[in-house]
């Protein structure tokens, strides 16, 4: 599966790996359902124009990367939220072997 994310440079920091939760960004009191499901997860999306308007709010976001995710490899992803948005999660070390070459400017 091919996932884009807004990134500050490519490669992207170690910190870019880490989800909300592990953040210690505290859940919102009124978090849906799947806004707390997502909470330890990292967002992507099925194309790179979606994760263009992601990136228009994130300050430090400069460039979109990808990733290659083969299956059975650790990591998951799946559909959440709008349309082509996922969640990612498992090992985000092995995540980073899946980085490709491809970069795109905001």
């Amino acid at each position: 599966m091919r996932l884009f994310r807004a990134a500050t440079k490519y490669p992207p920091h170690d910190r870019e790996y880490r989800t909300f939760a592990a953040r210690g960004r505290a859940l919102p009191a009124d978090a849906t359902d799947e806004q707390r499901r997502s909470w330890d997860a990292l967002s992507a999306w099925s194309t790179v124009e979606g994760a263009r308007a992601a990136a228009v709010g994130m300050i430090s976001a400069r460039c979109i990367v990808c990733y290659d995710i083969p299956d059975h490899c650790g990591v998951t992803y799946e559909p959440s939220g709008p349309d082509g948005h996922y969640d990612i999660r498992g090992d985000f070390e092995e995540l980073k072997h899946y980085l490709t070459a491809d970069q795109f400017d905001l």
